[in-house]
């Protein structure tokens, strides 16, 4: 008996195509950086034509913020499933060293300088810094404690790492740098003795 597949809906042709879009702006972001991350450039490596990518998105800006909020997405995912015995310190690393985390570097560089673009990402970026930050995240915040100190190291923890993800960024065929594990031990080091304590109000 022959079984045939099922044509597949607009809706799911639709949503399949915003990914190829959507995965080719991030691949342009990662291997060319934002400055080459054009309509052709994306188009080209998505190979579609130009029409096809302004039926799905208004113009790039939508496009990088539909790419943004795909990679933020899924590093939030990824934390969520995480084993919820890795420590906090694995579990950050593990996003902000993803080969695809200079995507977000570019973007954010991008809409620092560039005003018009900073008012079209802005909410995007707002929304899933909220995630991370303790103060906008009960849950986070309980997890690492609720006093200064304890969010004063846990942003010491994640500006280290992203620090480190950019020196990856601006390094030529960058993988692993030969510092990182060590910065990270001492980071967990810092993080046992410093994180997880109960919330207090000062």
């Amino acid at each position: 008996m022959t079984v045939t597949s099922k044509p597949r809906t607009q809706e799911a042709r639709s949503a399949a195509m915003r990914k190829r879009l959507i995965d080719a702006a991030i691949g342009a972001l990662v291997d060319k950086g934002y400055a080459a991350t054009t309509v052709v450039e994306v188009c080209e490596r998505a190979g579609v034509t130009r029409g096809a990518l302004f039926h799905h998105f208004d113009d790039l800006a939508d496009l990088l913020g539909a790419a943004l909020t795909a990679l933020f997405t899924d590093m939030v995912d990824s934390s969520l499933a995480a084993d919820t015995e890795e420590d906090l310190v694995s579990r950050a690393w593990r996003n902000v060293s993803r080969r695809d985390f200079k995507a977000v570097i570019e973007i954010w560089l991008a809409a620092r300088n560039d005003p018009t673009l900073a008012g079209r990402l802005g909410p995007v970026i707002e929304k899933f810094r909220d995630v991370f930050d303790p103060a906008s995240n009960p849950t986070l915040a309980n997890r690492i404690g609720g006093n200064k100190e304890a969010t004063a190291v846990y942003r010491l923890i994640v500006e280290t790492m992203i620090g480190m993800a950019l020196g990856r960024a601006v390094t030529p065929d960058s993988g692993e740098m030969g510092h990182e594990e060590l910065v990270l031990g001492l980071l967990r080091e810092l993080a046992d003795k410093k994180l997880g304590e109960t919330p207090t109000s000062s």
